[in-house]
């Protein structure tokens, strides 16, 4: 079934998100992807540099590695570089109804001379964004909804956004790991 189909029905959906990330002279910048406006959900706006749908018969690991390859064009033996950065679960809210879903999420830092490239038509650029313009691009509410929750617990995570800098610190935190009673497969 098409993952995007799965809202219609309640299904719980299981995806991989890749924070790609550049670092240099101790400052953290973000590769961000924006969304064909071809694609049938979101269309541009902004998204992470690989995510996609745990496909059937595929471990979280080889979703990741297919994921990258297909959205950023990165290199299958760079991408096996990325970390584990543990899920995010919680329910996404459209027109079409209550979708829950759970969210594998990767940091993978990039060579300062990488620059990923659209190669299955999902994507229609990549920018390489500083933190400050990340956030920014946060408040005017350009992300995808679910790939902006996925930024924010990178930013908490990284201590950008930390209980002495953001009021709402406790609240933010206590959003991102959600139980969902829902049946699971084993990943």
């Amino acid at each position: 079934m098409e993952r995007a189909a799965s809202f219609s029905f309640g299904i719980r959906t299981f995806a991989v998100h890749v924070n790609g990330i550049v670092k240099q002279a101790g400052k953290t910048r973000m590769w961000i992807a924006k969304r064909s406006m071809s694609k049938e959900t979101y269309p541009g706006m902004l998204d992470h540099i690989a995510a996609g749908g745990i496909g059937n018969g595929m471990s979280v690991y080889e979703s990741m590695l297919k994921e990258c390859d297909e959205e950023a064009g990165i290199p299958i033996e760079l991408a096996k570089q990325a970390k584990s950065a543990g899920t995010i679960q919680y329910f996404m809210q459209s027109e079409l109804g209550l979708q829950p879903e759970t969210e594998f999420v990767y940091d993978l830092e990039l060579p300062l001379d990488f620059i990923p490239f659209p190669k299955d038509g999902e994507v229609d650029s990549f920018s390489l964004m500083d933190i400050d313009e990340v956030v920014m691009h946060l408040q005017s509410n350009e992300f995808k909804p679910n790939c902006a929750l996925f930024i924010i617990e990178f930013l908490v995570r990284h201590k950008f956004i930390t209980s002495q800098n953001e009021p709402d610190y406790t609240r933010i935190v206590g959003n991102f790991h959600r139980p969902l009673p829902f049946p699971a497969a084993a990943h």
